[in-house]
């Protein structure tokens, strides 16, 4: 594991909570972790490019803050398809990872995450690029701990 993945694991959570909340068909796609960063893209027909980085860095930050315990659990496929969103899941797997930000997200992965958002530190968005026909990457980073 990356020194810094579980909190970028879990900071991409949030920020991809948020992005789907505000923006009604903006679907998260492609997802890297490197050790110092990490890359989002999400599919709208939106452009992402417009969306203003510092609101945005500042709804991550407060939801950080609100230190909410994160959950892991297995759970059968069956008994989550109707509140999780299993688009990236293969047909083929039954039992599934689901990470629960407590009262905040849910959703399948298998990646590590922290155990309370506190953890995470302070969400910074570096970047928004368009890389494709309705395609946006977020390059992000985590500092030390706020």
């Amino acid at each position: 594991m990356k020194q810094n993945e579980g909190r970028l694991q879990t900071g991409e959570h949030i920020l991809a909570k948020i992005i789907e909340d505000k923006i009604t068909d903006a679907k998260t796609g492609f997802v890297k972790f490197e050790e110092d960063y990490g890359l989002v893209e999400f599919n709208s027909k939106e452009d992402l490019r417009k969306l203003d980085i510092k609101e945005l860095q500042d709804e991550v930050n407060h939801i950080i803050q609100k230190n909410l315990p994160v959950h892991i659990s297995i759970k059968d496929k069956k008994e989550v398809e109707k509140e999780v969103d299993m688009r990236k899941v293969p047909n083929c797997v039954q039992e599934v990872r689901i990470v629960d930000i407590e009262g905040f997200d849910k959703r399948p992965c298998k990646d590590p995450h922290v155990d309370n958002t506190n953890e995470i530190g302070n969400f910074i968005i570096l970047k928004i690029k368009r890389v494709g026909n309705n395609r946006y990457r977020f390059t992000f980073k985590v500092s030390s701990k706020a």
